[in-house]
């Protein structure tokens, strides 16, 4: 079973649902950025966008934004990663641009400006494999480099000895 394919490890945190209205002379305006109240802790989610209304040759659905809390300027939030959604398509998407998993962050979806409906529904993963950050990485490395420091001069000391 892969990484993602239990079921309780995944927790839906947002599922909504937006309409376009129409301005004065009745034309469709744009769907307005989706900013829900929901703080996520995790780096890795589920995406799932949907339109009822959307031609079956319509691939993108828009772009989804991670915002981070930033304690400099005027302080608030501020836009941290992001990436294209596609359209009636699940997607599995880590961060990694801010990898520390124990701070949370909000998400913020902006609907192609065509889309008349659109129903959003994100997953939070909670699963224990979070997957590898550089942060994680370059720990692992230089956990490795220090062994390796270890055993060579361990070595050097047994061959040392035996001259």
């Amino acid at each position: 079973m892969s990484t993602y394919g239990v079921s309780t490890d995944w927790r839906l945190m947002v599922d909504t649902s937006r309409r376009s209205a129409l301005d004065t002379e009745g034309k469709q305006l744009a769907i307005p950025p989706i900013e829900p109240d929901v703080l996520f802790t995790f780096n890795t989610i589920g995406i799932y966008v949907s339109s009822e209304s959307a031609k079956p040759t319509w691939y993108r659905a828009g772009n989804l934004y991670q915002a981070q809390f930033v304690p400099f300027g005027s302080a608030g939030y501020a836009e941290a990663d992001a990436f294209p959604v596609i359209l009636n398509r699940y997607q599995i998407h880590r961060f990694t641009q801010l990898p520390d998993i124990e701070t949370s962050y909000l998400i913020s979806f902006t609907p192609q400006f065509y889309i008349t409906d659109i129903r959003l529904q994100l997953w939070q993963y909670i699963g224990t494999n979070q997957g590898a950050t550089l942060d994680s990485i370059l720990g692992a490395t230089q956990q490795g480099i220090q062994q390796t420091k270890k055993a060579q001069t361990s070595l050097n000391q047994l061959l040392k000895k035996k001259a």
